[in-house]
């Protein structure tokens, strides 16, 4: 590589102020599944396992996300979004009693496990203002409990709907209650703790007796519409890996589900991770079962066997290992690049897991031919999952990609270039911006180069990049233009072809397949 392509690259700048694509920024692990309570249908960012315990989690409550995610952080896992899916719409509700009827507050999450109290006082309220009052909102841990999450308080609010403080009108702002049905003409009374004539006390919410089913493939995929389920994870950016956990532990993920993330995945330059159903109970099983399946995908990883652990009671149960799966995952993007996953496999600390089976040596290729990694027991503190596979190795899909380093790479550059070269859109296509582009791409790409992420000596052998005019819309084809970069990922001149059609609404991510040197003027 010539010294003067170097400089180029190091001077590239934008006049419409792009900045370099980066290489080491860290990417996002989403968990999309069943919680026992916190927001529905809402990308939440989470940064330790304390605060998903806060956002959405119960003591002694059964909740596989929250191991997944307690197994994300203590295998380095650094950032991550859950969204929870509920089958259940009833909420709890707080009925505050008055002299002219009840003030009913109703919790913003739905389920029965939102544990919500609110006190009423009437501190620094003008004596005849009977229909203003302050009022402080609490959510606990658990029922009874004295450990409080979060708490809202109000002050000088009132039950006239004519007021800009209208209770109904303020509670707009709480990420707790809103108000259910209207206000009653006056305030509601005070809270008194009992056993007490002053001391200011709570009212609990009321939990209905509820029927809270697991929730479906259905409720796991969500409509695009309102922004539900899968969809709730749109606005994420640099969205790495996605763990798919089943509504029951007992439930295995089904065809619905599976391909609607599948989908999303794909569009997102995402690596879908799920647990292997609980049906595998044996090498047979779940080779025989992935050769029944309808779905095959490159961009799914899975394993061989389930893993378990002791509840409280020391009964083994099942338990998901997708988080400690993600971390390990990402662990290798950062310091190995995806990299010689073959000769060095990812190891995760048990962590309370243990694979609940075995596996002999004869069913390793056995299970890697299916597309079906291993997880297996390394020593008494680590599981180390093999076989560098995707779930395509079985259906024969996108010759390389049954791989899992190589679709990593894939995955991970085009994500990035789809998201560092969105300035493109703004400006009128012409010489100057292809140029620019070009630079642009060539930082980045260098640099992957230099990480031994791309084949050959660098500059036309390692990679490339053209205009694609054609690809614009007729309607606007200057201002939104298309262009197509190939990356050669094993062997010099031979690349894998990404066209990226940008547009208003987002940007279109094409896989071209392998082309050879010969034809890459042609893609």
């Amino acid at each position: 590589m010539s010294k003067d392509f170097d400089a180029n690259v190091r001077q590239s700048r934008n006049p419409a102020g792009f900045v370099d694509i980066p290489v080491d920024a860290e990417s996002v692990t989403a968990f999309i599944g069943p919680a026992p309570r916190g927001p529905v249908d809402h990308a939440v960012a989470i940064s330790s396992s304390e605060e998903f315990d806060k956002r959405f989690g119960v003591p002694e409550y059964p909740c596989r996300m929250r191991f997944a995610i307690r197994q994300f952080f203590a295998n380095g896992g650094r950032n991550a979004v859950v969204v929870r899916v509920s089958a259940c719409s009833e909420r709890n509700r707080i009925v505050l009693h008055g002299p002219a009827g009840d003030l009913v507050l109703e919790a913003r999450n739905p389920g029965p496990l939102e544990f919500l109290r609110a006190s009423v006082d009437y501190d620094s309220i003008p004596a005849d203002e009977t229909r203003s009052f302050n009022i402080v909102i609490q959510r606990l841990r658990s029922e009874d409990s004295a450990w409080i999450d979060e708490q809202e308080y109000f002050r000088a609010v009132s039950t006239d709907p004519g007021s800009r403080d209208y209770i109904g009108k303020v509670l707009v702002q709480s990420e707790l209650v809103r108000l259910h049905g209207v206000a009653p003409e006056e305030r509601p009374a005070l809270t008194i703790r009992p056993g007490s004539i002053k001391e200011s006390g709570y009212v609990s919410a009321i939990a209905p007796r509820l029927n809270s089913p697991a929730p479906s493939d259905y409720d796991l995929v969500g409509s695009r519409e309102s922004g539900t389920g899968f969809s709730a994870l749109e606005p994420v950016a640099d969205l790495a890996h996605v763990c798919l956990i089943s509504g029951a532990a007992d439930a295995a993920i089904g065809p619905v589900a599976l391909f609607a993330a599948d989908n999303f995945c794909r569009r997102h330059q995402a690596l879908l991770i799920v647990d292997p159903p609980a049906r595998w109970q044996s090498v047979d099983a779940a080779i025989n079962d992935q050769r029944r399946s309808d779905f095959a995908s490159p961009n799914t990883v899975t394993w061989y066997p389930c893993v378990q652990m002791k509840n409280a009671t020391g009964e083994n149960i099942l338990a998901s290992a997708t988080g400690a799966v993600a971390a390990a995952l990402a662990e290798v993007e950062r310091t190995r690049g995806m990299r010689r996953l073959h000769d060095e496999p990812m190891t995760m600390p048990r962590g309370g897991l243990r694979p609940a089976a075995g596996i002999e040596a004869d069913d390793s290729a056995r299970l890697v031919r299916a597309g079906i990694n291993l997880l297996v027991q390394r020593s008494a503190l680590h599981l180390q999952l093999r076989g560098n596979v995707t779930e395509a190795r079985h259906a024969s899909l996108a010759g390389g990609f049954d791989e899992l380093d190589m679709r990593a790479r894939v995955l991970f550059v085009a994500r990035r270039i789809r998201r560092g070269t969105r300035w493109i859109v703004a400006l009128d296509s012409g010489p100057r911006v292809w140029q620019e582009l070009q630079r642009q791409l060539d930082g980045f790409l260098l640099t992957l180069h230099r990480r031994g992420l791309l084949a050959g000596n660098g500059g036309s052998e390692s990679w490339f990049f053209r205009p694609d005019l054609a690809a614009g819309t007729a309607a606007d084809p200057a201002r939104l233009p298309g262009f197509v970069v190939g990356l050669a990922l094993s062997e010099p001149g031979v690349y894998f072809g990404l066209r990226f059609q940008h547009s208003a609404a987002g940007c279109t991510v094409t896989e071209l397949g392998w082309q050879s040197e010969q034809a890459r003027a042609s893609l």
